[in-house]
C-alpha cells in the first residue's frame, strides 16, 4: 500500500506475519505473495443513542460494559461531531461531505434521499477488492437508484425508511427490495446477519457497515434488558430507551467475541458510532442539547476506531476534532485505494491516519461546520467550532460565541456585536454556508425502469408523495410509514413524481383503506375485507395521458398491536385492503396522480403503490 506512511506498513506487515486470515479460508503461502493486503473493516453505527449513552462517559445509571471495553481497547475521539439528525448524518459518512451537498437535508419525504451522484465508502471499498454488506438501517433513498444496493453495497439486510416500526417479528427487505420475515428481536436478527456475512469463508477482505436502529422510538426491547432500570424507578420511556442500548452493548459484544475467537480481531479494524444527540431529555454528560440541535449535545457523540490488535494507537484518548465527514478518506487511505481525483476534489473530510499514527504533529487543525436538517436547507440553526471556540447562528442576526474548553456545557454566550473576532466568526460562517446548499439534488423523482437494480418492483409509499387539495398525512408531517386521509373528489388526492426511464406495461397494486360512510378510523375496527355490499369506489391513477381505474371495496383496516412501553410518536402498522390494475407508463419525467373523482365523502386513505414491470 504505497500510500501508506511507513509506521502505518511496518505494522500491517507484523500483523500479516501473525493473523490467523486462514480462518477466511486463504492459504498462508498466498497471503505471503499479496502485496495488496488490507484489514477487514466492520462500522457499527446506533441510533439516536447521545454521548452520555455510555457507562463509560459517565452515565450513573446506563451499563453499557461491553462497549466501554471496545472504546478502552480503540482510539478514543473524546470530541467527534456528526449532524443533529439520522438521514443528514449517514450521508456524510458514506459520502465525506457536509450532508447539503449531498442532497440528504431532512429525514422523510425523499428529502433523505442522498445523491445517486455521490461516491460512497461502500462504492470505494468494492473498487478495492472488499465484500460489502449493510445490515440494518439505510435512510438514504429507498428506491434505485438510492437504494443501498444501488450505492455500493452488495448485500443489504435491513430498511431503508427513517425508523422501522416494530422491533419483534416483523419484516426487512433485502439487495432486491424483496420482503424478509423474521422472527426475534431486531438487534439480534441484524447482529446475527452481519456475523453470517463476516464468516462467509471468502478470501477478499470485508466492508461489514451494522447500523442499529435502536435506540430509536418506538421504545421496544426484550423485558430481560428493561428490568434492571424498572427496577431502579426509571420511569417507562427511559428505562426502555436504557434497556435497548444495553441490548445493543450486549450484541455488540457478542460479536466482538466472535471476531476474536476467530482470530479476526488480528486484521479488523472495527469502528464504533452513533448518528446525533440522545433522542429525548436525558442524561448527556453536561452538554446543552439532544437529538436536532446543533449544540454540543446534539452532535458531539461517542466515536471509536479500534485498530488490528497490537496497534500502538489502541488504547489511547485523541483529544483533537474529528467528524462524519472523515470516514470515508480515512478507510479510503486504510485500504491502499486511492480515491479519484473527480471525488477528492468534492470531499469535505480528511483522513484520520496522522491521529491513528501519532503523527498529530503534521495535522492542521481545520472549523468543523453544522448544519441544521430541514425540509430546505437553510443556514441556521448552524454554525462551526474549532478546538477552542463554537458559533452558532441560532436565528437571523442571532449570534452565539462560547468558549469550549472553559464552558464545554455552553452556558455564557459571549457573543458581543461590537467585537470585530466575533464578527469575522460570522462571516466565516456565512461565506461556507452559502456554497454547501445543492438544491439540484434533493428530493430527486422515484425512478422506473431501472435495469441496473436488482430489484423486481418499486414501491411508491405516501410519505414519499404530495397530497393535495384536502387531502393530507395522518400525523402532520408525513414522517416514515404515515398515510394519506381524506382522499375525495376530483381536485384531492397524492402525487408523485416519476422518472419513467423506458416506456413499459406495470401491474400496480394500490394498498388502501375505505370507511363505510357510518364509520370512524379507529383502532378497534376489526378487518371486514370485501364481504360488503356498499359500492366499490373509483380511484383513477393517471401519469401523462394513461389513466385507469381502480376498484376499491370498502376496507376498514386494523391496527397492528405492538409491545411499546412508552406511548410512540410515530404511526402504527395496520392492515391495507389491496386492489390491482394494469397501467402503460410513458418514458420521461412525470407526476403520477392518484383521485377519486366520484368520492364524494371522506373515508378514502392510501398507504401505497407497488409497480411490478410486465415483459411484453
Amino acid at each position: 500500500m504505497s500510500n501508506i506512511r511507513p509506521l502505518f506498513r511496518i505494522l500491517l506487515g507484523i500483523w500479516l506475519i501473525n493473523c490467523c486470515w486462514a480462518c477466511q479460508s486463504e492459504p498462508k503461502e498466498d497471503i505471503a505473495k499479496d502485496n495488496d493486503y488490507v484489514p477487514n473493516i466492520l462500522f457499527i453505527l446506533t441510533d439516536d443513542q447521545g454521548y452520555g449513552d455510555l457507562s463509560l462517559h459517565g452515565n450513573p445509571v446506563l451499563q453499557t460494559p461491553r462497549t466501554d471495553q471496545l472504546f478502552r481497547e480503540s482510539a478514543r475521539f473524546s470530541r467527534f461531531y456528526v449532524s443533529p439528525v439520522c438521514a443528514p448524518t449517514r450521508a456524510s459518512f458514506l459520502s465525506g461531505q457536509y450532508h447539503p451537498r449531498t442532497g440528504a437535508v431532512f429525514v422523510t419525504r425523499r428529502r433523505e434521499t442522498m445523491s445517486d451522484s455521490i461516491y460512497t465508502i461502500a462504492e470505494h471499498l468494492q473498487t478495492a477488492g472488499y465484500r460489502t454488506g449493510l445490515y440494518g438501517k439505510w435512510h438514504n433513498g429507498a428506491t434505485p437508484p438510492y437504494h443501498p444496493a444501488s450505492q455500493g453495497f452488495e448485500e443489504f439486510l435491513g430498511f431503508c425508511l427513517g425508523h422501522f416500526n416494530n422491533y419483534f417479528d416483523s419484516e426487512l427487505e433485502d439487495e432486491a427490495a424483496e420482503s424478509v420475515p423474521f422472527q426475534g428481536y431486531l438487534t439480534k436478527v441484524l447482529t446475527d446477519s452481519a456475523w453470517s456475512f463476516i464468516e462467509q469463508p471468502q478470501s477478499d477482505p470485508f466492508f461489514c457497515m451494522l447500523s442499529y436502529q435502536a435506540p430509536h422510538t418506538p421504545v421496544q426491547a426484550p423485558e430481560s434488558f428493561i428490568a434492571p432500570y424498572r427496577a431502579m424507578g426509571l420511569k417507562d420511556r427511559v428505562a426502555g430507551i436504557y434497556g435497548m442500548i444495553a441490548c445493543n452493548d450486549y450484541h455488540i459484544g457478542r460479536l466482538l467475541d466472535s471476531l476474536d475467537s476467530r482470530g479476526l480481531l488480528d486484521n479488523t479494524i472495527v469502528i464504533f458510532s452513533t448518528d446525533n444527540g440522545p433522542n429525548g431529555d436525558r442524561f448527556n454528560g453536561g452538554l446543552r442539547g439532544r437529538k436536532a440541535m446543533v449544540d454540543e449535545g446534539g452532535v458531539r457523540v461517542p466515536f471509536a476506531i479500534r485498530m488490528p490488535n497490537g496497534h500502538p494507537i489502541n488504547g489511547q484518548r485523541i483529544n483533537t476534532m474529528a467528524a462524519h465527514i472523515d470516514l470515508l478518506p480515512t478507510l479510503a487511505e486504510l485500504s491502499g485505494k486511492p480515491i479519484p481525483a473527480s471525488v477528492a476534489e468534492e470531499l469535505d473530510g480528511r483522513s484520520l491516519l496522522p491521529l491513528l499514527e501519532n503523527e498529530a504533529s503534521i495535522w492542521i487543525d481545520r472549523p468543523i461546520y453544522t448544519f441544521i436538517q430541514g425540509y430546505d436547507f437553510s443556514p441556521y440553526p448552524g454554525g462551526f467550532r474549532t478546538q477552542d471556540q463554537l458559533y452558532i447562528l441560532r436565528e437571523p442576526d442571532v449570534h452565539e460565541v462560547y468558549n469550549l474548553r472553559a464552558d464545554p456545557g455552553q452556558q455564557a454566550n459571549l457573543f458581543n456585536p461590537r467585537d470585530t473576532a466575533h464578527q469575522a466568526l460570522a462571516e466565516q460562517y456565512a461565506r461556507f454556508a452559502a456554497t454547501v446548499a445543492r438544491p439540484d439534488r434533493v428530493a430527486p423523482p422515484i425512478q422506473l425502469g431501472n435495469r441496473e437494480s436488482p430489484a423486481t418492483s418499486i414501491r411508491l409509499l405516501a410519505h414519499e408523495g404530495e397530497p393535495f387539495g384536502q387531502a393530507h398525512f395522518h400525523d402532520q408531517y408525513g414522517w416514515a410509514n404515515d398515510w394519506v386521509e381524506d382522499v375525495y373528489g376530483p381536485e384531492s388526492g397524492i402525487a408523485w413524481p416519476v422518472d419513467v426511464l423506458a416506456e413499459s406495461r406495470y401491474l400496480v397494486e394500490l394498498s388502501y383503506e375505505l370507511l363505510l360512510p357510518s364509520q370512524e378510523r379507529s383502532i378497534e375496527y376489526e378487518d371486514i375485507g370485501f364481504a360488503v355490499t356498499e359500492p366499490p369506489a373509483e380511484v383513477q391513477i393517471q401519469i401523462a395521458n394513461s389513466r385507469e381505474f381502480f376498484r376499491a371495496l370498502p376496507f376498514a383496516g386494523r391496527r397492528i398491536e405492538s409491545p411499546d412501553i412508552h406511548p410512540r410518536k410515530e404511526v402504527y402498522e395496520r392492515t391495507w385492503g389491496k386492489t390491482q390494475r394494469v397501467l402503460r407508463l410513458p418514458a420521461g419525467q412525470h407526476e403520477l396522480r392518484l383521485t377519486a373523482p366520484e368520492l364524494n365523502r371522506p373515508g378514502l386513505a392510501i398507504k401505497a403503490l407497488r409497480l411490478e414491470p410486465i415483459n411484453d
